[in-house]
């Protein structure tokens, strides 16, 4: 850099009229020589730098402390617009760039992970995945623990009949979350990735043990001579002691399905009831319900680590979008209702993923920052 050009940019700054981008580049320079490792992401960043700079400059003058050569003011301005010009260009190049699945470059897109957060009816949070083993929480006859598997588990004390307060709670996974809890009751439930389980504290004392869901979730309820019912906003499912699935990932477009894997559960519509048995699920399209046999392996391979791709190209990317937390894009002509079929771990990192399925179906991938582009 020309010494000239150097002087010039730091005597503008103290004179207060340099630009936005020369004022960025001397206080730059001067939170890197005076805090060595400082926060620069945000505008009150450079706020707190600014102040600490003229500061500075009012200090060296009022005591006459002689400032830096101007050799060494050049030198860091020139180091600092080598830095901030390389990092902008670099980010840059990497919001623009787009890979293939061949040429993909960029950093590990990693699978989902164990994680969820509590809210209580107060409104405070626990983020559940950075808990530590042990009690989390006792609160009106009803105490949250974590064990040491990772698990939630909530205990009531059933001799407590009347509590001042009713506590709300709600379970939710992000996009890329997996999350198990035990009920007050025994019960168990396995949420998948961007999902949500509600139900009150005193879901054992309550004379219908009552839950509401929002994507999917795999229950193992407990056998209780009190009804367990799961709503979600187009149906309810009722059982007295069962296990099965309800996928409403779709619900807003009108789909729910419900898959029977041991009992007997009752869906119920606004349109009418069914009762199914295991092996079956139950389709409500909009209230109406249509019952066929189902494997219910294939229902279950995502609680049990993998992903069964079965359906159409839309579905099936949304589910994997769900689970590495990416956007998904379609191309134009891309055909969403191809078929796919395939099984996949949920442990792979998403590359090694879409690579998978480029070799068995006819369909293609590319990646720019965080969305999954589908092509034909």
């Amino acid at each position: 850099m020309d010494k000239k050009l150097g002087a010039q940019l730091v005597n503008k700054y103290l004179s207060g009229q340099a630009t936005h981008k020369e004022t960025r580049v001397v206080e730059e320079w001067y939170a890197f020589n005076r805090i060595e490792e400082p926060a620069i992401d945000s505008p009150e960043d450079f706020i707190r730098i600014k102040s600490e700079m003229w500061n500075a400059i009012d200090h060296q003058s009022k005591h006459h402390v002689k400032v830096l050569p101007i050799r060494r003011w050049l030198a860091y301005v020139a180091a600092i617009l080598m830095i901030v010009g390389s990092v902008g260009i670099y980010k840059l190049y990497e919001k623009q760039q787009v890979y293939t699945i061949d040429t993909y470059a960029g950093p590990t897109i990693k699978a989902g992970h164990t994680g969820a957060t509590l809210t209580l009816s107060d409104g405070s949070t626990i983020d559940l995945s950075n808990a530590k083993v042990g009690e989390l929480l006792t609160k009106q006859g009803m105490t949250i623990s974590k064990n040491g598997q990772g698990v939630v588990v909530y205990s009531q004390n059933s001799s407590i009949k009347d509590v001042s307060e009713v506590i709300k709670n709600t379970i939710t996974t992000r996009n890329g979350e997996i999350y198990q809890v035990v009920l007050p009751d025994g019960s168990k439930v396995w949420l998948n990735a961007g999902s949500s389980l509600t139900f009150d504290s005193d879901l054992l004392n309550s004379e219908k043990r009552i839950v509401k869901l929002i994507g999917e979730g795999y229950f193992e309820v407990s056998k209780h001579d009190k009804p367990f019912i799961v709503r979600t906003a187009s149906q309810q499912v009722r059982v007295l002691g069962t296990h099965f699935n309800i996928n409403a990932y779709s619900e807003s477009k009108g789909l729910v399905r419900t898959t029977l894997v041991e009992g007997r559960v009752n869906v119920v519509t606004t349109k009418g009831e069914q009762l199914i048995e295991p092996g079956e699920q139950a389709v409500n399209r909009r209230g109406d319900i249509d019952v066929h046999e189902q494997d219910t392996e294939d229902i279950l391979a995502w609680k049990n680590g993998y992903f069964k791709i079965d359906g159409e190209l839309s579905e099936v990317m949304l589910s994997l979008g769900r689970w590495y937390n990416m956007e998904v894009q379609f191309t134009e002509n891309t055909p969403k209702e191809l078929k796919l079929w395939g099984f996949v771990s949920r442990s792979n990192d998403l590359i090694t993923t879409l690579r998978q399925i480029e070799r068995i179906n006819k369909v293609k991938f590319k990646i720019k920052e965080r969305t999954i582009i589908v092509t034909d």
